[in-house]
């Protein structure tokens, strides 16, 4: 039975991304510097799409419940160490699998949104659609002007600021200096890239390990948990018990789309941002790296790395 003092570790655990959790969506309502820019940049004059290809419910059911719902009904029902699922041990063993697995999505998904949200609003960068909601009023421009050199060939070729917007719904305003990096594809690749490095592990979908191919092909003795020398019957069965099996073999081709489907469903929402003219490539280049960063550290602070071919979390600490 865990003990009290373990018990409140990971509950504080759970806290930490809890706290982290609520500071991202303070940052989030934080105004947002006001970058410079010229009326007539191309980049920022796209049309503001009302409809986004991927709603805000859609994305967060694709990139946290389904993660969530896919994590725990894997480790529960997936594939086990022990044959007996009914087994005490067996029960105990599956809790920690959840707790700890969630617990590296938990960090994946708090740590990247603290850090998409602060950016955003520190560099205040405009999105592609931005002059659609600023509605410029161009008889102020002079008023707001703040540098440029270009009034010799139009009044208008100079940078203005934030000030010569007339849109009146601030918020809206706001959101269009929120476009680095991209926060939707920060998220999708957090939850999503998370996800595909569980189930990479877990249904053992990774390369082949040489070193064990080439152990058992050079016919290294393989030992017991007490030091003892493995029969032949033993070293199969232990094996089989402790899932590193196929650690020298390739995996079956029908495990392949495992893996791949989570990392589509990221690269389909990211590239979304690009097509509806909320975020600029780099922006979107930029948030799927810093959630692959956070998702790989989530992943690893509560699992053996891939190579391991271990299906299981590291053990609860003592």
């Amino acid at each position: 039975m865990a003990s009290r003092r373990l018990i409140i570790s990971y509950i504080c655990e759970w806290l930490i991304i809890i706290v982290a959790a609520a500071i991202a969506l303070a940052l989030s309502s934080v105004n947002p510097d006001y970058h410079h820019f010229s009326l007539l940049d191309l980049s920022i004059s796209y049309p503001h799409r009302e409809k986004a290809k991927v709603s805000l419910g859609l994305f967060l059911f694709l990139t946290i419940v389904l993660p969530i719902v896919t994590i725990v009904f894997v480790s529960v029902y997936g594939p086990r160490r022990s044959t007996r699922p009914d087994n005490w041990k067996h029960q105990q063993r599956s809790l920690w699998h959840v707790n700890a697995s969630l617990l590296g999505l938990g960090v994946s998904l708090a740590t990247s949104t603290i850090i998409f949200t602060g950016v955003k609003n520190l560099s205040g960068k405009p999105r592609p659609d931005f002059l659609a909601r600023c509605d410029p009023d161009l008889e102020q421009i002079t008023a707001h002007t703040v540098g440029g050199y270009g009034q010799t060939i139009s009044n208008l070729w100079v940078m203005v600021n934030g000030g010569v917007c007339k849109q009146p719904d601030k918020s809206f305003l706001n959101d269009g200096f929120r476009s680095f990096p991209s926060g939707y594809a920060t998220i999708a690749f957090a939850g999503l890239w998370y996800l595909s490095l569980y189930l990479a592990a877990i249904f053992n979908v990774v390369p082949p390990s040489a070193t064990k191919y080439l152990q058992r092909r050079d016919g290294v003795q393989q030992n017991d948990e007490a030091g003892e020398p493995l029969m032949q019957g033993d070293e199969r069965i232990d094996d089989e018990r402790s899932g590193v099996d196929k650690s020298a073999v390739a995996p079956p081709a029908y495990l392949l789309p495992l893996p791949y489907v989570p990392l589509g469903l990221a690269i389909f929402i990211a590239g979304t941002r690009y097509f509806d003219f909320r975020n600029h490539g780099f922006d979107v280049l930029a948030g799927s790296a810093v959630g692959t960063t956070t998702a790989w550290v989530g992943y690893r602070l509560y699992h053996p790395p891939l190579a391991s071919h271990l299906r299981e979390p590291w053990g609860p600490r003592k």
